[in-house]
């Protein structure tokens, strides 16, 4: 080139917009491959690269989307060809034999691309690395000609951990859009996700067309409200006065199952049964127990007595809706959920007790050799439906998948489980030698809250970051050979009763979804949640273009304590954006980077109005966390609480987030006092025989005068706040004293959620060594009138729920 056609070429580039720039190789690449070599050099993608496949048609067809979507974002003309030439940088799907359906190897130099596999599946998933390789805007419908259109050069050998990577979407609960449900399967497809579990019948609404009985989706598919807020706030429930309805027609549910065989994604139907079943009796009572009741698709979220009844109208019922099934979804699964059955309706039953009598059930005697567990004969004619609509689709050529309650009563033979009520049904199902997918509550469980509840969104409890998702192992280290053969998966569940709206879902789904996806896919002893957050930076670039809103806690900066053994409590800041520099203040001044910097956890000095944000390059990159922390004489002290609480154990964190193992400030002495947002942060306790609870904790010689605490009114959910404390003191060598006892009344006009701060002010006391405190319940609920219980009316002691202690 002459100099002045350099001139010519260099004033069009700038006139152009482009940048003459290094570019730094990056490999945000999720899930992570099992080996993935970094490699100096780029190979640079431009319109006379051709495409070569020397593979199957099918195989044409992926690199055609490769083909096309270059050409729809960066107007790049990248034709298919069937000859690989000398010298011509280009890219090429090689098939070879004698590598796994899933496997592949992906190959970049500065001069060629190759994906190498032996099927469909493999070099679907190297195409999906490479995708990942590319700028973010590949994911988007938006041109974008300017972005760097090359790939750092590595070399990737990869293949799944587990054949089975999949993720459930309840859309009974609220439903989702078509558009919606094809969004969420491209999210599972761009992190090599495999199975799309689909929860389409239950409680509160049926979501699925099926032409033999049409009434399950004009009565079955709409109810007339939904109840608001968590269950356990109001009592009477509170309804938004919306109807809310849908369901997918037969044509659409087949536009999903190809749309997502495009992209090698199975989907499995769940049509639930025994239980949750409400919808399916609001169209068709004569299914339940009781046929000349009139049932209403259910309006509030939980677990029903009416379910189905085992007769032959029953059993024509779900054999008629199998029938439409299988023809609509040629998954070699079809998912029986199974699940949270009552067995009232069963035992109250004369057709069920006669039928009871005829099969020969009986309550065990002895434990069952699956689970360990004594079985009722209730439990066992559960087995006995589940176990006819078993044989029922294997007549069909399909094996069934249940919930882990379909152990219970002996397990149907060819069932594989999956488990939710943690480990332990995955386990035995896999001693016992079934397939088992695991899917525990809470690990796997994206209804959870994943940031501090104060702030976040409405949802069903519980405590579960991004961190402790990925913590998720689903081979325990000690298991045998023969549970790992069995164990063939892992499954995220994203149950809907809090997602509204699809930004909902969108804001509870993500990013833990893909903190499942990489758990699935890579081997445990390549997981590193560093290097995932390293990796999810550009993952979420992707997760934007693609149109999906999720949670931002990543940018953001997580707030908690711990004490350690010598009862110091420490504030520990964290954020999981890498290398961001977190700044903080105590004075309630918005952080700054003049601010001061974390760099460890520092002790809890004082009362502190805490702000923290973390900062990129000096500027803030989310939102500032705020919490209000408090010190006092037994801050980050051991202590007893008789009774002992039970569920409601305190916001206490492990090292992975795993909610209520930390054994030193046991919740009621971590510096953070208990709000109106969430029952995560109390500390529940269901009173003594004399509707008593104890404190009691150690001091140091310490001079005191003032007890403070925090306590709860939820009678929604079986708790009253202290109606007396009784304050007790003992110096050295010497036996309790009284000195403080004080009586509490509450201004309350409405069964909600509230917490109350009290206080109990008596004179000095010196040398003080250990205190009690001795808090008296609230008095009875009445159930049926304070909270919800539909059959009981009995009255109980309400429960009494703390946080925080606090002695001056």
């Amino acid at each position: 080139m002459n100099e002045k056609s350099f001139i010519v070429l260099l004033i069009g580039l700038l006139m152009c917009g482009c940048q003459m720039k290094e570019i730094t190789n990056e490999y945000d690449v999720v899930p992570l491959p099992a080996t993935m070599s970094e490699q100096e050099g780029r190979f640079y993608l431009g319109n006379d690269v051709p495409i070569v496949v020397n593979a199957s048609q099918e195989v044409k067809d992926i690199a055609s989307n490769l083909s096309s979507t270059l050409f729809n974002v960066a107007g790049l003309k990248l034709k298919l060809s069937n000859e690989l030439h000398e010298n011509v940088a280009s890219i090429v799907f090689d098939s070879v034999a004698g590598m796994s359906k899933e496997e592949y190897t992906l190959s970049v130099t500065p001069e060629l691309v190759k994906i190498t596999a032996s099927a469909p599946n493999g070099f679907y998933y190297g195409l999906q690395t490479l995708y990942q390789l590319l700028p973010a805007e590949v994911y988007g419908d938006k041109p974008a000609r300017m972005a760097e259109w090359s790939l750092p050069c590595v070399e990737v050998k990869d293949a799944p951990a587990f054949k089975y990577r999949g993720a459930m979407l309840d859309v009974c609960r609220h439903f989702a859009s078509l558009d919606y449900v094809k969004k969420f399967i491209d999210v599972l497809a761009m992190h090599k996700m495999n199975t799309f579990h689909w929860h389409l019948t239950d409680d509160q609404g049926w979501r699925i067309e099926i032409k033999k009985y049409p009434k399950l989706t004009e009565i079955g598919s709409q109810r007339s409200e939904t109840m608001v807020d968590y269950f356990y706030t109001h009592y009477p429930f509170k309804y938004d006065g919306k109807p809310h309805g849908g369901f997918y027609t037969q044509e659409e549910i087949k536009e999903v199952v190809a749309y997502a065989k495009s992209k090698y994604i199975t989907v499995i139907p769940e049509i639930e049964l025994p239980g949750h079943a409400l919808a399916a009796l609001a169209a068709y009572p004569e299914l339940s127990c009781s046929p000349d009741s009139t049932y209403e698709v259910c309006k509030l979220w939980g677990v029903f007595e009416q379910v189905y009844c085992p007769t032959d109208t029953l059993f024509s019922f779900l054999e008629g809706v199998m029938d439409e099934v299988v023809e609509l979804f040629p998954s070699s699964y079809i998912h029986i959920g199974g699940d949270e059955c009552p067995k009232l309706a069963w035992e109250q039953c004369a057709h069920c007790q006669k039928l009871i009598r005829e099969l020969g059930l009986k309550n065990d005697v002895t434990p069952n050799a699956i689970d360990g567990m004594k079985h009722t004969k209730e439990e066992k004619l559960q087995s006995y439906i589940v176990g006819r609509v078993e044989k029922y689709l294997n007549s069909k050529g399909r094996n069934i998948i249940g919930w882990d309650e379909i152990l219970e009563g002996g397990l149907a033979p060819n069932a594989t489980v999956m488990s939710w009520r943690g480990v332990e049904g995955g386990m035995n199902a896999a001693k016992a030698g079934h397939d088992a997918i695991m899917t525990p509550n809470p690990y796997a469980y994206l209804d959870h809250y994943q940031e501090e509840p104060e702030i976040a969104p409405v949802t069903i409890g519980g405590y579960n970051t991004l961190k402790k998702t990925y913590s998720y192992n689903p081979v325990p280290a000690d298991a045998d050979s023969r549970v790992k053969q069995y164990i063939i998966g892992v499954q995220a569940n994203c149950w809907a009763e809090y997602m509204p709206t699809e930004d909902n879902r969108d804001y509870q789904i993500f990013p833990r979804l893909i903190a499942i996806a990489e758990t699935g896919w890579t081997a445990m002893d390549k997981k590193d949640f560093k290097s995932f957050c390293c990796r999810m930076v550009g993952d979420f670039k992707r997760l934007e273009e693609k149109g999906v809103k999720p949670c931002r806690n990543f940018f953001e900066v997580n707030i908690n304590t711990r004490s350690t053994e010598a009862g110091v409590l420490n504030v520990e800041l964290e954020t999981f954006y890498p290398g961001a520099r977190i700044y903080y203040t105590t004075n309630g001044a918005e952080p700054t980077t003049a601010d001061s910097l974390y760099t460890k956890p520092f002790p809890l000095e004082g009362s502190y109005d805490l702000r923290t944000a973390a900062f990129v390059d000096g500027e803030p990159i989310g939102k500032v966390t705020h919490k209000q922390l408090y010190r006092n004489l037994i801050t980050g002290k051991k202590y007893q609480l008789t009774p002992e609480p039970k569920g409601m154990k305190g916001d206490i964190l492990g090292e992975n987030d795993i909610l209520g193992a930390d054994t030193v400030t046991l919740g009621l002495t971590n510096g953070k006092r208990g709000n109106n947002a969430s029952s995560t942060p109390w500390v529940g306790v269901s009173p003594d025989k004399n509707n008593k609870v104890t404190f009691v904790v150690e001091l140091d010689k310490a001079d005191i005068s003032k007890v403070r605490f925090g306590t709860l009114y939820n009678a929604a959910g079986g708790i009253l706040p202290v109606s007396k404390a009784v304050v007790y003191v003992s110096e050295p060598d010497s036996k309790y004293q009284k000195v403080a006892e004080k009586e509490f009344t509450y201004d309350i006009k409405e069964n909600t959620f509230r917490g109350f701060d009290e206080e109990i002010e008596f004179p000095v006391q010196n040398n003080v060594v250990k205190v009690m405190i001795e808090f008296t319940n609230g008095g009875k609920i009445r159930k049926g009138i304070d909270c919800y219980s539909p059959y009981d009316r009995s009255e109980v002691p309400g429960m009494i729920a703390l946080d925080e202690i606090e002695i001056y």
